[in-house]
């Protein structure tokens, strides 16, 4: 059973145009009336607390393991897992790595002084990725299921007690001072540019448990259950894993940048809850309606182009906000100051789309001619 669930693409791109597109309409919009700070503080991540903007990245790392079970079945070899399976996934792991490095590991400025070998999304998702591609050749589902258990709670008994959640004392902030500059050249300055407060390499346990929820949360949608008690038993997981975040709060502070697990526990509760009503809507109640799939176009574009948006909206993004800039000035003069960044943003969004929309139609119309060259 390998069909497509709409709601995974659907949620992807509803992340991707979060980022993408409501990100950057929040700060032009700040520009033009001044947003109420309490607003602002949404799209932040503060340290310490659980705001609107924190749940980009986890659910980004999340929807990287539910597309496994979908995706790696038809990669195996009568079962097994080949040189075809490992290729695939080991190539993918490279391209999203070199990706991240691209994106915000400097490795554009040729500088191998600045260059830092792991600070990036992409990144966290290439190790969740390779977590759940091994993790789904192993026949019990209950192993399955216990091993993001096993992973988060190994994670967070470090947390506690070999250290303090403070920003420069805790465990993980200090493994990576530790690491990266064995890592590095001597006197690299991928440390002093780091975003400060953010840990990666002693938190990819926490990585993989994330992706490994998403791959369990496929699990439960592809069973034999009914379909609306595959959402129902979704959605409750969700609720138990939000539950059990917010209880120990008191205990585990939450905080995103250490993926503490009072957060991600928090954040796969959100991430099951929000994929569960969409495999309802999508899946279940709207499945087969055009009208609905329709009206998801946008999110569906976002979520079927996601990498490809990912550096748009980061790396190259640019040339899209210099064409913004083309049509401001003169919107400005008509309508006032006001509307400057406001058209700044909608020519450059607009640009997106396009950009990610001829993607698309050039990809499928490559696989078209390349069915009909094998006929």
């Amino acid at each position: 059973m390998n069909k497509r669930l709409a709601s995974l693409d659907v949620l992807r791109g509803i992340d991707m145009f979060l980022l993408a597109v409501v990100g950057p309409f929040v700060w032009c919009l700040n520009k033009a009336v001044t947003l109420p700070d309490p607003v602002l503080q949404q799209f932040r991540h503060a340290w310490g607390g659980f705001t609107f903007w924190d749940i980009i990245m986890p659910l980004f790392i999340f929807m990287s393991g539910a597309a496994v079970p979908l995706a790696m079945g038809r990669r195996l070899d009568d079962g097994k897992a080949g040189w075809r399976y490992w290729r695939h996934i080991l190539s993918r792991f490279a391209l999203l790595w070199v990706l991240g490095m691209v994106a915000q590991g400097r490795l554009l400025s040729l500088d191998i002084m600045k260059i830092s070998p792991f600070n990036n999304t992409l990144q966290t998702i290439a190790c969740a990725y390779v977590a759940c591609a091994a993790a789904f050749l192993i026949p019990s589902r209950r192993i399955r299921a216990a091993i993001p258990v096993v992973l988060a709670v190994g994670y967070a008994l470090v947390m506690h007690f070999c250290g303090d959640y403070s920003k420069d004392m805790n465990v993980a902030i200090r493994f990576e001072r530790w690491i990266v500059p064995i890592l590095t050249p001597e006197g690299s300055e991928a440390l002093k540019l780091a975003d400060g407060g953010y840990t990666w390499w002693a938190t990819i346990p926490m990585f993989a448990a994330m992706g490994l929820c998403g791959m369990e949360a496929t699990t439960i949608l592809r069973s034999s259950l009914a379909p609306a008690r595959r959402a129902l038993a979704l959605g409750a997981l969700g609720l138990v894993l939000l539950a059990a975040g917010w209880a120990i709060v008191p205990v585990v502070p939450s905080i995103k940048h250490i993926f503490t697990l009072s957060f991600t526990a928090q954040a796969m509760g959100w991430c099951c809850l929000s994929l569960a009503a969409l495999f309802w809507l999508l899946d279940v109640w709207g499945a087969g309606s055009k009208r609905l799939e329709k009206g998801m176009w946008i999110f569906t574009l976002f979520g079927q182009t996601s990498l490809l948006a990912y550096m748009c909206h980061g790396t190259f993004s640019k040339p899209f906000w210099a064409f913004g800039k083309i049509f401001a000035p003169g919107v400005a003069h008509l309508l006032g100051a006001w509307a400057e960044p406001i058209t700044e943003w909608l020519a450059a969004s607009l640009l997106l789309v396009a950009v990610l929309y001829i993607r698309r139609e050039t990809g499928r119309m490559k696989r078209r001619l390349g069915e009909l060259a094998q006929q």
